[in-house]
């Protein structure tokens, strides 16, 4: 159990982990029918994922008889062409092994022989299916029944991390797949009966209703669905009693709501001593039975006493705190003492959705389990995750989504259903509580997550059938409220101001960790945009030339029963009347869009191909423009066309409800009415009021009107906001990360949001250095005799530069780019040198799996990475898996942004004073990737030579954590890595490098 259990969901429901531990010995005892004889399982290994350009390497397959393998076919292929680098690595299968093996013809030709008649199982069979049909000779298995063991494995095993093949049978305790297809068979066949077990012990109106989705021939792998549904009884299917099964025994008690009690009067709260705090730190103390080696840190609990003081004295805090310092258990033990002690909730918002998982299930766990310990009297302290709207299953769309057929949508040229993504989203409903839907696998293109997610503006509240007790999102807020400590995003911490903060629980007390990015993301959250594809979608839900997708069609068919209809002469009119709004809405949304492509003529860098989207700003010259004179007025007169189309559909929505069977279609329309009414709201700001407080600019396809073109309006001083709308409504503050000084000081952060700029905005600041030892592990080499980023020669120097500097350090490196075409350049030349020496470098391409190569990072100890953007921060790769972080240009903000232009126009000094303060923040969350442990030691490069000849590199050097700082040429930094890479071979030393 406790090994499925890691391989599970954090958060799975004890109910379904105790399912899923089950299933091993269903699997081994139970009889499934037509799926225990006739079974061949296969597998294929290829050249590539190109079903066009690659080939055949190895096929193999086996044949089951009631679980048991009772024949083989296993043959290696001669893909008539090498096999790439990548795949040899991931499959160990060489141009040796395949040189005298059978044509892809010929393995095809013995395949189907062996497979007969018999129902074919592989795991992600489009793709197997494929590759052995792609031939005449293969043709013959398209005639049988392909069941995917992926798609059972989404549908029965939502809560499952990962459905990857190799993922599953560990967790399961199953033959461990390894790459090849005979390796891989032999895993799925283990697999396919434990999926068969878990589809079994799915309610059976549930199996009844994923069965009734689509005909087999649309969706093969139905048919085991059908065939349990014939076992078993077939009860009408009703979400509602689904999600009511799944809830039982739910408590929902909310805390103590302090923002209300202290409007009524003073109010006596209590807070933990600066003793206890000293205590829970001490060698012996709170800590100590979290984490079986800890060492007192007197940074940690300075921390502690810090928080614990900005709560008790109702003030905000600052606090930098360097890697190594424990921070998170510094702000939890005294956010969670406050919150136990005095029945509240108390607030802690984190930069991304992963850091609030570590948190949630990771680290408030443990101190939770700890304080219990110390003190079994108290109260235990209880603690929920909450995410934005669209994090979760809006149950209510989902209802309106599988009351109809799965239809076939055509992704890149195939026609691919949407019944596996409907019936995983079923399932994952009645498997769930209150979880976000963040980890389920499903094909967002056959199903798109606005399909099935709604947002605050258009949510149907106390009209929705779920809303009492059932809703994900109002279910995961009453958690939230019911418990100690919430943790949110960002994103839903600063979006719960715009919504008068009914998002959130009520608290006074909030921790704001990661805050190096909280003033971007507060933007981005107080932002207003209306794109075009959201606009076009609201058009064809009401008036689809699909007569059955149309919401004015269904309200007929609902609303006016067969023979009636004379005596509905009124709705008709209602709807007659809608429907022309909703055509002229529609037809100014094109207005709108066409309009929007003439501020491409804007485009100063349109003669370059590097990239299809373009980010204009819209300055006085361009709003003062004809072009932008025609955008606004389309604007208003879409403004215009939305009002209309609101009246005439709340007419619509009033007559309904007066009628009986028609709540579904009626809550529909309203729901379509809040999101109009939020189009409104956005053309108040984007074309009337237009206010100096905002920044306007437009997002543009440069190539063709693909539904994302938009305009932007964002706020441009974030601080002076939160200054008016955050502070006076909270008690407390506590901003932290490791990276919040520049050069030093803290004047950037806070002047970025808000701080000391009135008595509720006052706060005080606390640098606390890192606990690890950053001189002696840590040596940053700055390159001075590279050419400057916008010389000729740089790229191809930088790119030689990196092939030595990876074959001098033995590997192990992340060099971490800014610019996607630089990487791909830079990589080509790399890759090969490094090659010649048997060492790896991966880059993070178009459709790369960040999270396959994170994984694949921290796996080997020799390979190095290429990446972008989304491995700046929040990437830990501890050890040897990490021995140099390589930054080979400054983060600076392009020119050409929105934001950056806005302030250079307002203020001569904005370049020093927002542009270099984030550069040098990036830098720092950089560099932090290398040292994540006291242990840990290696270098950082910074190749950009601007470090070492520029006035404001000296900013960067003193930002650094480190005070190690060579300044050096290349051939200098070459040599000391050279003898650095040798002393490690010898033996274990000292120092970084």
């Amino acid at each position: 159990m406790n090994q499925l259990r890691e391989y599970m969901c954090d958060g799975t429901p004890q109910r379904i982990a105790e399912r899923y531990a089950r299933l091993p010995q269903l699997a081994r005892e139970m009889d499934f029918g037509p799926f225990d004889g006739n079974v061949v399982v296969l597998d294929t290994e290829t050249t590539g994922v190109s079903f066009k350009n690659d080939e055949l390497t190895q096929v193999a397959a086996a044949r089951m008889e009631k679980g048991e393998v009772v024949d083989w076919f296993v043959t290696f292929v001669n893909p008539g062409k090498p096999i790439p680098e990548e795949v040899v690595h991931l499959t160990h299968i060489h141009d040796e092994d395949v040189a005298d093996a059978p044509t892809p013809q010929e393995a095809l030709a013995a395949l189907v022989e062996f497979v007969g008649d018999a129902t074919v199982v592989a795991h992600n069979a489009n793709f197997d299916r494929t590759f052995t049909t792609r031939h005449p000779e293969g043709y013959p298995l398209l005639e049988n029944l392909w069941v995917d063991s992926l798609d059972l494995a989404r549908i029965s095993l939502p809560q499952m991390k990962s459905h990857r093949l190799v993922d599953l049978v560990k967790a399961f305790g199953a033959p461990v797949s390894t790459h090849r297809a005979d390796d891989d068979v032999a895993a799925t066949c283990a697999l396919f009966r434990i999926l068969l077990a878990a589809v079994s012990q799915m309610p059976p109106m549930l199996v009844v209703k994923i069965a009734s989705l689509c005909p087999v021939e649309e969706w093969q792998t139905g048919a085991v669905f059908q065939y349990f549904a014939s076992c078993g009884e077939r009860t009408p299917f009703s979400l509602r009693q689904l999600r009511k099964d799944a809830l039982k025994g739910v408590d929902l008690t909310p805390k103590r709501n302090i923002k209300s009690i202290m409007e009524e009067g003073p109010v006596e709260l209590q807070f933990p001593t600066e003793e206890e705090i000293a205590a829970a730190f001490a060698p012996n103390g709170l800590l100590s039975r979290i984490y079986p080696e800890f060492e007192p840190r007197s940074e940690q609990q300075q921390m502690a006493q810090a928080v614990r003081s900005a709560f008790d004295q109702g003030t905000n805090l600052v606090v930098e705190a360097g890697t190594g310092v424990g921070k998170s258990m510094a702000y939890l033990l005294s956010a969670a003492a406050v919150a136990r002690d005095n029945n509240i909730t108390v607030g802690v918002a984190t930069k991304t959705n992963a850091l609030l998982d570590q948190l949630v299930y990771k680290e408030l766990p443990a101190l939770t389990a700890a304080m219990k310990a110390v003190n079994p009297e108290a109260p235990e302290v209880t603690f929920a995750p909450l995410k934005g709207f669209s994090h979760y299953v809006c149950l209510w769309k989902l209802e309106q989504l599988v009351s109809d057929r799965a239809r076939l949508v055509n992704v890149h040229n195939r026609e691919v259903s949407q019944a596996p993504s409907m019936a995983a989203l079923l399932s994952f409903a009645e498997q769930s509580d209150f979880d976000d839907m963040d980890t389920l696998k499903i094909d967002f293109q056959t199903t798109p997550r606005y399909s099935f997610t709604t947002a605050s503006h258009d949510c149907l509240r106390h009209k929705c059938p779920y809303f009492n007790g059932k809703c994900f999102v109002f279910g995961a807020r009453a958690r939230a409220a019911a418990s100690h400590v919430v943790v949110t995003n960002h994103s839903l911490f600063f979006c719960d101001l715009s919504h008068d903060h009914a998002l959130l629980p009520p608290s006074a007390y909030w921790v704001v960790d990661e805050a190096h990015g909280a003033e971007a993301e507060a933007r981005r959250a107080l932002s207003s945009d209306l794109e075009v594809g959201p606009l076009r979608r609201i058009a064809r839900h009401l008036a689809s030339t699909e007569r059955r997708r149309s919401l004015f069609d269904r309200i007929v068919k609902a609303a006016i029963p067969a023979g009636k209809e004379e005596a509905s002469s009124l709705l008709y009119g209602l709807l007659e009347k809608a429907r022309e709004a909703s055509q002229l809405y529609s037809q100014a949304v094109d207005g709108y869009a066409k309009s929007l492509r003439g501020l491409l003529f804007f485009d100063e860098s349109r003669r370059s191909k590097s990239y299809e989207t373009v980010e204009i700003w819209l300055n006085d010259d361009i709003l003062g423009s004809y072009t932008f004179k025609d955008v606004k007025e389309k604007g208003l007169a879409l403004n215009e066309a939305v009002e209309r189309l609101i009246m005439r559909s709340q007419d619509v929505v009033a007559y309904l409800d007066e009628l009986d069977g028609c709540e579904g279609v009626q809550r529909e329309l309203a729901s379509v009415v809040l999101d109009l009414k939020c189009v409104v709201s956005t053309c108040e700001i984007l074309f009337k009021t237009m206010s100096d407080r905002y920044v306007y600019s437009a997002f543009l396809n440069r190539k063709e009107d693909k539904g994302t073109d938009k305009l932007e309006a964002q706020l441009f001083n974030v601080g002076g906001y939160l200054d008016e709308a955050l502070y006076p409504e909270l008690h407390s503050v506590v901003y932290t990360s490791a990276t919040l000084t520049v050069d030093g000081t803290f004047q950037s952060f806070c002047d970025a949001m808000g701080l000391n700029t009135s008595p509720s905005s006052a706060c005080q600041t606390l640098e606390l250095p890192s606990s690890y030892d950053f001189d002696h592990r840590m040596t940053i080499y700055v390159v001075k005799d590279l050419p400057e980023p916008s010389a000729p020669a740089y790229l191809d120097q930088l790119a030689t530069f990196l092939a030595q500097a990876h074959l001098a350090q033995g590997g192990a490196m992340l060099t971490l780019f800014t610019n996607r075409r630089e990487m791909e350049r830079c990589f080509e030349t790399v890759a090969p040198a490094l090659k010649e020496e048997d060492l790896r470098v991966v880059c993070q391409k178009w459709g790369v799996s960040v999270k396959g190569l994170r994984d694949d990072f921290v796996a080997d100890e020799h390979l190095s990475l290429f990446a972008l953007k989304s491995f700046w921060e929040g990437f830990d790769a501890p050890g040897a898996t990490l021995k140099g972080v390589v930054i080979p240009k400054l983060p600076f903000s392009k020119p050409s942004d929105p934001l950056s232009c806005e302030r250079a126009n307002r203020d001569d000094n904005a370049w020093k004073r927002y542009v270099l303060p984030a550069a040098v923040t990036e830098v720092k969350q950089a560099a932090g990737r290398l040292i994540r442990r006291a242990s840990d030691e290696g270098v950082v490069i910074l190749v950009d030579s601007r470090v070492a000849s520029k006035w404001y590199g000296k900013v960067f050097q003193r930002s650094m954590p480190s005070r190690n700082i060579k300044v050096m040429t290349r051939a200098e930094i070459l040599e000391e890595l050279a003898a650095a890479a040798q002393a490690r071979r010898e033996g274990p030393g000292d120092g970084a490098a």
